[in-house]
């Protein structure tokens, strides 16, 4: 069923997490391998170049603001054993992607199918958040439990007395639920199901939670796209009726229908999203819930990886694909979100960071990101068109890192002039059409580190 919106300003639907379990068997390498051959639109590979332009852009240190420890996130999927348990193969290279907020949730935490999320997965997924340096966010299921019936509020407020009392895990985070405003679409509610209702639920158990465990933290809704304005608008509702139970307010997001993934629409989608952001803190300021962290906790360039669907110049797995993250996670740290997880690590629908156990470009731009960028974001201005340009401080050692996505099909000299910094002058940047450019200025006045990302480098390369 095509459940997207007929909407011009957030064409945002989940299938990823919700999708069908594989008719067979998971096999990574014939399944992920057909949407990485593609790296970019055949037409503009086979464009005359671009004159080069020269632009200045100012890096302003005046008054930065400071990136949340769990600003870096991913889904833990997939953890199926049946479909091969592919996330365990990957565990040493999730280390070295900076990944900082691990959420074990989706469809199906929420169904059970097609295998339950028992005691003994939550340790082993536990385990792993840990083992590669992140905080787990554990989702409580609202459609089945573990014995496969109607849940009910101490279904949530078990599993926290067993991971946090009887195991001693420290889990702060939790969820409950996953796209409640797909409930009704998925046959897995009655029609008439709506946010108020979903409010109740998540009400209860939440209380259930937080009286076996206070210091808890409640993250949701996990709204699918349905934060927009009239009927499709289930964020205003439910924060009403529950913004005094919720602690993180989340959504998901997904901009790009997997027809249309072409560059161009991948380059534009930061605009959009930025007015999409503006829309949920102006929901947050209206019902009084602006003081309270903002968080992505699903997203990717769009909701189906399907490899028949995956020929586009920036369908998953492509090097344009790539430069979309590196902008989405650009503008989420200048919008001071809590955490931005992408879907997912591994996994049969081709959405993966990983083709089996080999990394793909997204896999790269944000390593570079989550990396490199430092604890505090600065402000930026005068990025020519076609170009973003982030930026960000870090304290060991000192210094400041420019990023630079390069969507155009030219050459950029990007001068830097760097305000409220203890250098003033920063270098010239030569930037390749279609790249990612990471300049790490340090304080001490010794050499500039450059690293660029480019669809004929099948890794960063240093400078």
């Amino acid at each position: 069923m095509d459940l997207r919106p007929a909407l011009s300003l957030v064409p945002v639907v989940l299938l990823a997490s919700c999708a069908s379990a594989p008719s067979s068997t998971f096999d990574a390498a014939t399944v992920l391998a057909p949407s990485d051959a593609a790296v970019g639109d055949a037409a503009a590979l086979d464009a005359a170049p671009a004159p080069l332009r020269k632009a200045t852009v100012t890096i302003d240190g005046t008054a930065p603001r400071a990136v949340a420890p769990t600003f870096f996130g991913q889904n833990y999927w997939s953890w199926v054993v049946a479909w091969g348990d592919p996330v365990a193969a990957v565990q040493a290279s999730t280390k070295d992607l900076g990944v900082r907020f691990l959420r074990a949730g989706g469809a199906n935490n929420d169904t059970q199918n097609p295998e339950p999320f028992s005691l003994a997965e939550i340790d082993a997924f536990v385990s792993y958040a840990r083992a590669v340096g992140a905080e787990p966010l554990l989702q409580v299921p609202m459609i089945k439990n573990l014995a496969g019936k109607a849940p009910v509020a101490q279904d949530a407020a078990d599993p926290v007395t067993y991971v946090n009392k009887t195991q001693g895990h420290g889990l702060r985070y939790l969820s409950i639920g996953n796209e409640p405003d797909l409930y009704v679409d998925q046959k897995l509610m009655a029609a008439g199901y709506d946010a108020k209702a979903f409010c109740q639920t998540f009400k209860a158990y939440a209380e259930a939670v937080k009286a076996v465990d206070p210091s808890i933290q409640i993250v949701g809704p996990d709204l699918s796209w349905k934060y927009q304005s009239g009927a499709n608008d289930w964020l205003t509702p439910f924060l009403q009726d529950c913004g005094s139970v919720v602690d993180v307010i989340a959504v998901h997001r997904y901009p790009i229908d997997p027809a249309q993934c072409t560059a161009d629409r991948a380059y534009a989608d930061n605009a959009t999203y930025r007015q999409i952001l503006a829309r949920l803190r102006a929901i947050l300021a209206d019902t009084g819930q602006s003081a309270k962290p903002l968080a992505i906790t699903e997203a990717n360039i769009t909701w189906d990886g399907d490899p028949a669907k995956s020929t586009l110049g920036a369908s998953p797995g492509t090097f344009p694909a790539a430069l979309w993250l590196a902008d989405n996670l650009g503008v989420s740290l200048e919008n001071d979100l809590f955490n931005v997880s992408y879907w997912s690590l591994s996994e049969g629908w081709t959405l993966g960071f990983f083709n089996g156990s080999k990394p793909r470009p997204v896999y790269y731009a944000y390593q570079l990101f989550a990396r490199r960028f430092g604890d505090h974001v600065l402000s930026t201005q005068g990025a020519p068109s076609g170009v973003s340009v982030y930026a960000g401080r870090a304290s060991g050692p000192a210094r400041t890192t420019v990023f630079v996505v390069n969507k155009s099909d030219g050459p950029i000299e990007l001068s830097l002039a760097l305000a409220g910094l203890s250098i003033s002058v920063g270098p010239v940047l030569n930037v390749e059409p279609v790249s990612l450019l990471v300049a790490e200025i340090p304080d001490d006045g010794s050499a500039v580190t450059m690293t660029r990302f480019a669809a004929n480098t099948p890794v960063p390369v240093a400078l």
